[in-house]
């Protein structure tokens, strides 16, 4: 990524709402893959990396990672808040984890370490906070708020468990399965388009997790009324509430998918 930038400057293009298009312009203040350099000092650290890098990422910063941090997933994905207590360690326990439902934007890379594109940011993100003790150095949400910009508007969800149940965490699986299973083998004439493209397979299998996540979250609530799992909704609904004005048609989860 640093030889790549070079001495230039990376370049964001925005995509707002109402059509208009921001260039952004600016270049991270270090690149380093040496934590021992980018950890100490740190009071805020933000994942963005896939689900599947987190632990190599914890166990990295474990060494270095100061009392009192905020850790952030974003997103967060289901288990984040685990591995975060199982391998931040000593320094870890007094960390506060925050876990978002999902990502703030909609992103695609033009040119690596060069150019992205961000296609806009959703309406709302919800987001669980566990504080474990910590101490921040600044109020979490509005902080986080500053740093990603006035869109999307974080929300604050009732607990951790119903960020793990809503249903976006699990979108990828049933798409990946209803775009493929019929697969020949053979190379295809263009690129398949993911959401765009969603088939009425998937988007019944998606409907089918979705209710399933919703019920389960029904069923704790109604063993546990304490809990409050009213965060946990339908993807349709999620979709409805996160891209409302970006979609064109409301009339059924696969039209509201292909339309965003």
């Amino acid at each position: 990524f640093s030889n790549t930038l070079g001495n230039d400057q990376f370049t964001v293009e925005f995509k707002e709402k109402d059509g208009t298009t921001n260039i952004i312009k600016s270049r991270p203040n270090m690149i380093t893959n040496d934590p021992s350099k980018a950890v100490p000092g740190c009071n805020l650290i933000i994942f963005t990396v896939p689900a599947f890098a987190h632990e190599g990422y914890f166990k990295a910063i474990a060494p270095y990672i100061e009392p009192n941090t905020v850790v952030v997933g974003l997103p967060s994905q289901p288990g984040f808040q685990f591995q975060c207590c199982d391998l931040l360690g000593i320094g870890g326990k007094t960390c506060a984890i925050v876990s978002f439902e999902s990502l703030p934007w909609a992103c695609r890379i033009q040119k690596f370490a060069r150019e992205v594109q961000v296609l806009g940011p959703k309406d709302t993100l919800a987001c669980a906070i566990i504080n474990r003790g910590c101490r921040p150095h600044f109020p979490i949400l509005p902080t986080i708020q500053y740093i990603i910009g006035k869109e999307p508007k974080l929300t604050l969800a009732a607990n951790y468990l119903s960020i793990n149940l809503l249903a976006d965490s699990v979108v990828h699986p049933p798409m990946m399965y209803g775009t493929w299973k019929d697969w020949d083998g053979k190379p295809l004439s263009e690129k398949p388009l993911f959401y765009q493209g969603l088939n009425e397979f998937a988007a019944d299998m998606l409907d089918k997790v979705s209710t399933e996540l919703f019920n389960t979250a029904q069923a704790i609530q109604k063993k546990y009324p304490e809990m409050d799992m009213s965060d946990v909704i339908h993807l349709f609904d999620w979709y409805k509430l996160n891209y409302r004005e970006s979609i064109s048609d409301f009339s059924t989860l696969q039209t509201a998918m292909r339309t965003c």
